[in-house]
């Protein structure tokens, strides 16, 4: 054997030094991979080691050995078999010990100290829709999803005519970061590579985690200063010249008064109801000369919650758009821009006898005449009626059949296909009509102080057409956000959306836990290789070993099974809102998968191995009346009082792509389009996409992410664990712990014989390595086919 320190070569005593082996179970833990292999050897005191450590047994020597950074290299036979940093521990005029240390890999202890936040992804942006519709197809590391928020569902009245219209706002979409992109991160940041098929694979790069905004306790804050207001009553006005209706009480016309009135407890209602929840804590919400105002007793970064209820005619102008009040001004930089979408449905797939409909024809240009025919009794072209209008009523006969209607424009004497855009709704829909809003905005945080109040007298409702009547409801509130997440047209970075309070190492944990993956570091070369269990270990070249048996040492085999329990789960954290509502009714978590096993000889009870940061979420349909088909996962806990409305637990998803809607369905302002991202923890399948799964268990068809454990946990069942010692040259120690080289490493399949006959096994770990002796202690895990 070989030691050089700093390159040059040691003498070395007479006894055999033996370096440490290799054990699998530690590639399954980041953590693990934070401990190296060492090693403790004595060498001589001779002349020349005497100079390589700094005369260390002179007390008159200039500086010691460990005030500056050595290196060590041992090997036999040309073959490195350790290397790395080393220290001096002990000095005699005997000689010395030294501990070389082939320490842990960089990247896990970087991932160890550092925050997840720290992460130095390359992104940043302006909150605004055209920002988030635009993430959708980009390939920005973060996308904004829509999500719903879990709650009690609001009744209409019973005179409405359509449920009211819940616009989409920035808050209603939250950002979600692309795991590949994080993962990838933590090792660029730590200067190594990364080898791993799965995680260039498509199934990989479409998952995403839930990020998070800044969160701090406000409780103080809030005590001291916050307040919660309401309207009295409804109040309506009519759109100015610019189609414009005010929330100033200063104005003399066009305006609703304040957008709220008051925040006193125990107020009444113009209706002589109670109204819940007002509060006004240090009188900090009062009116100043009719207006209202937010007077902080000390200056403070506060943005504010709007609920806003209303009322706006409108015009129906397309198939997707109706006109009316769709633009809300809260202040300077605080637009919030929407499309009202038209929601009554086309019926001429769906004509049927003695029922009135409305023809409407959006392009209608003054002085055109329409015919509008069908197919009666099987005969086509019949005509329905004519008409000169933008839109006409119309009534099919009381008997026979009716179907495919056709409207024809005039076209000099001749009758020809109009080739504009029309519809034919149900005869009580008419071109105006009323549409109700329910919108929830957030302003970003500004900095108000006692000098400098908020007063909220500048604020106006807009897009509707002169004369369009609003009607402001006294469901709409107010209230301060202390700690606002970024609101519309704020400026955010990779660190605004990723403030979850973890270290880096734990999401390489909890992504260990799902995937059952393997870490192995080759420091030499600072390369990572990452595979699931069943995929790294296989890897390398299937090599036939079965004549390197010393046969001189005993075989042992030992079953696994008394090293497990008898039954093992994998599951989530527990979930919150509509999950843990879901787990209530099915008696068991969602997303967990058992095993049990066969064997009486594992250990009894059950073992449960609890991800550490993910929960599963569910998709629902019905939230969002535009496009109700539409799946959004459903987040936070209506009944916790400390849910802020901003952050949520922790969730991982897979991204499918913009998933088209049927019918006549539309996504909200500003994409408009037949579809939405789909983003889901779990999705059945339908007509346009295959279905996907994140739970471990299988569910609704879909094979669940048991797949990357039913190797492992089958062997563990029922195969053993074969201990026996092996005949190996140190250039094969070398290259076992060296992957990619071609020769056998840890990865490969080995066929080995047990003196009962040859088996096929995966190596598990090997023993201290001596190269003077005859060979070495292995221990491997047979597989189930021989």
């Amino acid at each position: 054997m070989e030691l050089k320190i700093d390159g040059q070569i040691c003498d070395l005593g007479m006894a055999s030094v033996a370096v440490p082996g290799y054990a699998a179970a530690r590639l399954a833990d980041p953590e693990a991979c934070r401990e190296g292999r060492s090693l403790k050897i004595p060498i001589p005191a001779t002349p020349r080691n005497d100079a390589l450590v700094g005369f260390a047994c002179d007390p008159h020597a200039a500086g010691g050995f460990n005030d500056a950074l050595h290196t060590a290299e041992l090997s036999a036979e040309g073959s490195v078999l350790i290397g790395g940093t080393v220290r001096l521990l002990a000095a005699s005029g005997e000689g010395y010990t030294l501990e070389i240390r082939d320490g842990g890999a960089g990247w896990a202890e970087n991932a160890a100290r550092r925050m997840f936040s720290r992460l130095g992804v390359a992104w940043d942006n302006v909150l605004t829709p055209t920002a988030i519709v635009e993430s959708w197809t980009d390939d920005s590391p973060v996308k904004f999803f829509p999500i719903h928020r879990d709650e009690y569902r609001r009744q209409n009245s019973s005179s409405d005519l359509l449920p009211a219209e819940r616009l989409l706002s920035v808050e209603d979409y939250h950002p979600f970061l692309h795991v590949a992109t994080l993962v990838g991160q933590i090792f660029r940041e730590a200067d190594y590579e990364v080898k791993s098929r799965f995680f260039e694979s498509a199934f990989f790069r479409s998952l995403y985690m839930s990020g998070a905004y800044s969160s701090r306790d406000t409780t103080a804050a809030a005590g001291r200063m916050g307040f919660s207001a309401r309207r009295l009553a409804p109040a309506t006005a009519a759109a100015n010249e610019l189609g414009r209706v005010s929330a100033n009480p200063k104005a003399v016309a066009n305006t609703v008064g304040n957008i709220v009135d008051t925040a006193t407890p125990q107020s009444v209602d113009a209706d002589g109801e109670a109204i819940d929840g007002l509060f006004n804590n240090g009188n900090c919400f009062s009116t100043d000369n009719g207006k209202i105002v937010f007077t902080p007793p000390t200056e403070i970064s506060v943005g504010f919650e709007y609920r806003l209820k209303y009322t706006t005619a409108h015009r129906i102008v397309s198939r997707t758009r109706l006109k009316g009040f769709d633009t809300v001004y809260l202040g300077p930089g605080a637009e919030f821009r929407f499309e009202l979408a038209n929601r009554y449905r086309d019926l001429r797939e769906a004509v049927a006898p003695n029922f009135t409909y409305r023809a409407l024809v959006f392009d209608h240009l003054a002085g055109a005449q329409y015919r509008l025919t069908y197919t009666r009794n099987g005969v086509p072209g019949t005509v329905w009626t004519d008409f000169a209008a933008r839109s006409a009523q119309v009534t099919t006969p009381a008997s026979g059949t009716v179907a495919d209607p056709v409207l024809l424009v005039r076209s000099g004497s001749q009758w020809v296909a109009y080739r504009g855009d029309w519809a034919l709704y149900n005869g009580y829909v008419g071109e105006t009509g009323q549409t109700m809003v329910e919108v929830r905005l957030r302003t970003a945080a500004e900095s108000v102080s006692p000098a400098s109040p908020k007063y909220f007298n500048l604020i106006y409702f807009a897009g509707a057409e002169p004369g369009m009547a609003l009607t402001l409801h006294k469901e709409c509130s107010l209230r301060p956000r202390f700690l606002s997440a970024p609101g519309f047209g704020s400026r955010i970075a990779f660190a605004d959306v990723a403030q979850h309070r973890i270290r880096q190492s734990e999401l390489l944990d909890a992504l260990a836990h799902l995937f059952n993956l393997r870490f192995y570091t080759e420091e030499a070369t600072r390369r990572v290789w990452i595979e699931p269990e069943g995929e790294f270990f296989g890897a390398g070249p299937e090599t036939d070993w079965s004549g390197r048996t010393d046969f001189s040492q005993p075989v042992e085999r030992r079953p696994v099974a008394p090293e497990i329990h008898e039954v093992r789960t994998w599951r989530y954290r527990d979930g919150d809102g509509a999950v843990a509502r879901f787990d209530a009714g099915e008696e068991a978590p969602l997303g967990a998968w058992s095993f049990a096993a066969d064997s009486y000889a594992a250990m009894q009870g059950e073992k449960v191995l609890r991800n550490p940061l993910f929960s599963p979420s569910l998709n629902a349909a019905g939230h969002y009346l535009n496009a109700p088909s539409a799946l959004i996962p459903e987040v936070g806990d209506r009944d916790d009082a400390e849910e802020d409305g901003t952050n949520f637990t922790l969730r991982i998803v897979r991204y499918a792509g913009m998933h088209p809607l049927p019918g006549d369905e539309r996504w909200g302002y500003p994409s408009g389009r037949s579809e939405y991202p789909l983003a889901a923890f779990h999705f059945a399948g339908d007509d346009a996409a295959e279905g996907f799964t994140l739970c471990f268990e299988d569910r609704d068809g879909q094979q669940g992410l048991h797949r990357f454990y039913d190797g492992q946990v089958r062997r563990e069942a029922s195969r053993e664990r074969i201990i026996l010692s092996l005949r190996l040259a140190p250039h094969e120690f070398e290259a076992l712990l060296t992957p990619g080289t071609g020769a056998p490493d840890i990865r490969s399949v080995f066929r080995i014989d047990t003196g009962a006959g040859v088996v096929r096994a995966a190596l598990h770990a090997v023993g201290d390595y001596d190269p003077a002796k005859a060979s070495v202690r292995c221990t491997f895990n047979r597989l189930m086919e021989d």
